[in-house]
């Protein structure tokens, strides 16, 4: 095996045995929540109320706008926390011979090069290559075959594979996002896919502030001529405030959060609310 100073070199050069997550910093979310149909309208009623001087009333729909953002923020985000936590407590683990020593350390710090024990019942670490002796290994996760494939001296094992037979050493081949399952996970990863859930309730915030919009310039243009300007604009603000459901998709996030919590008692975890929507619209599950 390697020592200790060429896994650590090895380890600075290739990087850890890890697939690459593209994590949206937290900051980016809670911003993002400010720049939606609803929300924007209530920046609008913010300026004008600023602008007339009326600055309780700017106070309060500030108030508004925020409690409304910290309440999603909080909702969106806690399920994302929960699934970090989960992978944190769930670290694989491999043998690996280093300073000719047999130990188990965590299945991140591999490097090419390392002699890892493979034996029945644990996972594939990394991509390797098997010294020598045979094993039986079930490779279902990476392509569909349910029953498990003997190899042999030579033969390549792939990461996220399961030993259910045998005990070989191999020597790590591959890690990281350079391993067979790296570079398909990498192929399957969307950029910022948007629900059937978020779609609707985009299209209906849409046509609500459309119309909102339409209504209440009209509004304004009928007491233009019977009052002054100040008033009219005045009350046209309290109209479209009072005309946007804002709390429509707090209510909507917070109802899929306890979807998500009824869920987690029967074992399931929910890494992005909306699917749980997109779940229960499904008339068949094919599962293999």
């Amino acid at each position: 095996g390697l020592s200790s100073i060429e896994a650590e070199l090895l380890l600075q050069e290739c990087g850890k045995n890890e697939l690459p997550e593209k994590v949206i910093p937290k900051w980016y979310i809670f911003l993002m929540l400010f720049w939606e149909p609803m929300p924007v309208m209530i920046w609008i009623a913010i300026v004008i109320e600023a602008i007339l001087g009326k600055w309780m009333d700017m106070g309060i729909l500030l108030a508004i706008q925020f409690t409304n953002a910290g309440i999603a923020f909080y909702e969106t985000t806690k399920s994302g926390d929960a699934v970090a936590a989960l992978k944190a407590s769930l670290k694989p683990e491999a043998v690996v011979k280093r300073d000719d020593t047999w130990r188990s350390i965590d299945a991140s710090l591999l490097v090419p090069g390392d002699l890892v024990l493979l034996s029945t019942g644990s996972a594939v670490p990394a991509d390797c290559r098997i010294n020598e002796g045979n094993i039986e290994v079930d490779q279902a996760a990476l392509t569909g075959e349910s029953l498990p494939v003997t190899m042999h001296q030579n033969d390549a094992c792939k990461m996220g594979s399961t030993v259910v037979r045998g005990e070989v050493e191999g020597t790590v081949e591959f890690t990281g996002a350079k391993t067979f399952f790296g570079k398909t996970a990498s192929l399957l990863q969307s950029d910022g896919e948007v629900s059937n859930l978020q779609n609707m309730l985009m299209d209906i915030m849409i046509v609500l502030v459309v119309i909102s919009l339409v209504l209440c310039s009209v509004v304004y243009l009928h007491l233009a001529h019977i009052t002054s300007v100040v008033e009219a604009l005045s009350f046209t603000v309290v109209l479209m405030v009072a005309s946007i459901p804002l709390a429509i998709e707090i209510v909507t996030t917070t109802t899929l959060a306890l979807g998500s919590k009824e869920l987690s008692h029967h074992g399931a975890i929910v890494t992005r609310l909306s699917a749980i929507e997109d779940m229960a619209g499904m008339a068949i599950l094919c599962s293999d």
